[in-house]
């Protein structure tokens, strides 16, 4: 996080250091599907499971369940990961977050 960043989180919650150790679950829903019992017994090392997303589609991110922002799906150093491509408004987010700590 930029240092710039940093010292606008610290005009928001005049106490942030403590929120800046807090750990936190991130999390992203890559797509849904449904299917039956048989389809699912007739799955092999190999099979393709539909997420019926097109490719290339945004996904949200999670942070502790709520939903802080969206990106997209990419390869980075041979693993998938997540680039940001929107960000909900900080003072919601640390709002949020101080609540949740309380």
């Amino acid at each position: 996080m930029s240092e710039e960043r940093l010292k606008n989180l610290d005009e928001l919650i005049p106490d942030y250091a403590k929120l800046l150790d807090m750990e936190v679950e991130f999390t992203t829903d890559l797509g849904s599907t449904e299917s039956t019992l048989r389809g699912i017994l007739s799955l092999d090392k190999g099979s393709v499971i539909d997420l019926n997303k097109p490719a290339g589609e945004s996904v949200e991110i999670y942070i502790n369940g709520r939903i802080i922002g969206k990106g997209e799906v990419m390869v980075y150093e041979k693993n998938l990961a997540i680039r940001i491509n929107e960000v909900l408004n900080s003072n919601t987010v640390l709002s949020f977050f101080s609540k949740e700590r309380e």
